[in-house]
């Protein structure tokens, strides 16, 4: 839960730093809220702020040569941004718009840079969140060189879904995202993630309700996911 007093408590990076300190990192930010589609930063922004996410859902995106958006992750309260900028003192590596609205507290590079220094518990989990970022990238590039979009498709919806307390051995997405979101995630069209989800239904792999996405048999997704079995593959490309 966010407080006035001591903002920062929620936050994972925080975790065991005293309640002081904190109340002091706090107070070397500045407030700052954002809309649904407001660009909060991209990679011609000149600053090199970290942003601490307080209330609200904001997509980390880039760009093709295209144009075409492909979405990186979407992250929410209790979670942060901008600190590869901060460190490397470089341009950014990606774009971050509001997918809701929501606030942020705003800390200075430079501030950044000195807490690191000053407190090496911080660092280390800065540290730990860089080498997640690039096995996911990893796991992201290898995705793209080696799977047919049935099969990134598959993978996303796996990464979505929960197990439904209403029928168990069922899993569920919901909210689920429109074909366009699950589009810019993948690196697909909008028209294509159509088609799959087109395939997946008509097998009963998936079957949608609503703002539901119901995945009856999770087992059936991953096969697919692993070695495409059923003969999806041969109907999108």
């Amino acid at each position: 839960m966010i407080t006035l007093t001591d903002p920062l408590a929620p936050f994972a990076l925080f975790e065991g730093v005293s309640e002081n300190v904190r109340i002091t990192l706090a107070r070397l930010c500045t407030h700052r809220t954002f809309a649904p589609r407001q660009v909060i930063c991209d990679v011609n922004s000149p600053d090199r702020d970290v942003m601490f996410i307080l209330e609200g859902t904001v997509t980390v995106s880039s760009y093709s040569s295209s144009g075409r958006e492909i979405a990186f992750a979407e992250l929410a309260a209790g979670q942060y941004f901008g600190e590869i900028a901060a460190i490397d003192g470089r341009h950014r590596s990606a774009a971050v718009t509001g997918r809701t609205k929501g606030s942020l507290l705003v800390m200075s590079g430079d501030q950044f840079g000195l807490m690191l220094r000053q407190h090496p518990d911080i660092a280390w989990r800065v540290m730990v969140r860089l080498t997640d970022l690039i096995r996911r990238t990893n796991d992201r590039l290898q995705s793209f060189s080696t799977q047919s979009v049935t099969q990134r498709v598959s993978q996303e919806l796996l990464n979505l879904c929960k197990p439904s307390q209403a029928v168990p051995g069922t899993f569920i997405i919901y909210p689920t995202p429109t074909q366009a979101e699950l589009g810019t995630r993948i690196g697909a069209s909008r028209e294509t993630v159509a088609r799959v989800l087109l395939d997946l239904a008509q097998d009963g792999i998936v079957i949608r309700k609503g703002r539901t996405l119901n995945i009856p048999d999770r087992e059936r997704l991953t096969a697919l996911v692993e070695g495409l079995r059923g003969g999806l593959q041969t109907k999108v490309a």
